[in-house]
C-alpha cells in the first residue's frame, strides 16, 4: 500500500534557484481549500544530486494566528512505522506532470483503510517563516499513502511540468492536537483525520522551471 522509495543515485549535482514564488491562487486539489492570501510559498531552489532531487522552500505566515504545516509525512518499513521523515514527499505522476506533495492526502472513496494516514503538524508563529526542504530519489517513483494504479517510475528529463503543494491548518481553539514528537530539531504534533481534511489549505508552488535541472 505504501511503496518504498530507493534512493537514486547521480554523479553531479546541480542546482537551479527560482527565487520567490507566490502561491497560486488557483482552486486546490482534492483534499484542501485555496490558501490565504497571507501565508506565502516561496520555492527557493531545486537541486538534482546524489541523493536525489530537493526543494528548498520556504512558508510565510503574515496572518495574525499560528499556523500548522501539514509536513509531518511519517517513514514506513518492513515492519511497519519507523518514524517521521521530515524531508519526505508523497510524488503523484501523472502524464508528463510531477506533484511533490507535503499535505494530507484524502481517502479514496473507493479504498478500505484500516486507519488514514495523517502527516504530523509543525507549528509556525505569526509574522515567522518556516525553512524547510525535501528530497525524493531520482528517477522519480510514484509515492503515494493509497494505491490507485500500478506504480509509476519516470526519469526526470521526461518530466516537463513539476510542481510542489504543501497543506496547512490554521489555529483554531477547537482544533484537537495530540502528543508531541521531535525530529531533525522540529516539533510536530498530531491532529484528527477529520479536521484537518476539513480544513486543511493548499499552497501551490505553480510550475517550476526544471532546464537547468534535468
Amino acid at each position: 500500500m505504501r511503496a518504498l522509495l530507493q534512493a537514486g543515485a547521480c554523479c553531479l549535482a546541480l542546482v537551479i534557484f527560482v527565487g520567490c514564488t507566490r502561491a497560486s491562487n488557483q482552486p486546490a486539489n482534492p483534499g484542501g481549500r485555496v490558501a490565504q492570501a497571507e501565508v506565502e510559498l516561496k520555492v527557493e531552489s531545486v537541486t538534482s544530486g546524489p541523493e536525489g532531487l530537493a526543494v528548498a522552500y520556504a512558508v510565510r505566515n503574515a496572518t495574525s494566528q499560528a499556523v500548522l504545516l501539514v509536513d509531518g509525512l511519517p517513514e514506513w518499513g518492513p515492519t511497519g512505522y519507523v518514524g517521521l521523515a521530515p524531508e519526505r514527499a508523497y510524488v503523484d505522476l501523472s502524464g508528463d506532470t510531477a506533484l511533490l506533495l507535503r499535505q494530507l492526502v484524502p481517502v479514496p472513496q473507493d479504498t478500505d483503510v484500516e486507519a488514514p494516514e495523517v502527516p504530523a503538524l509543525s507549528r509556525v508563529e505569526p509574522g515567522a517563516t518556516a525553512s524547510r526542504r525535501l528530497v525524493v530519489p531520482l528517477p522519480l517513483r510514484t509515492s503515494m499513502p493509497y494505491a490507485s494504479g500500478p506504480e509509476v517510475t519516470r526519469e526526470l528529463s521526461t518530466v516537463r511540468e513539476l510542481r510542489l503543494r504543501v497543506g496547512y491548518v490554521p489555529e483554531a481553539a477547537d482544533l484537537r492536537l495530540h502528543g508531541t514528537t521531535e525530529s531533525a530539531g522540529l516539533t510536530y504534533r498530531t491532529a484528527e483525520y477529520g479536521q484537518v481534511l476539513t480544513r486543511q489549505q493548499i499552497l501551490d508552488s505553480g510550475p517550476l522551471p526544471l532546464d537547468g535541472v534535468k
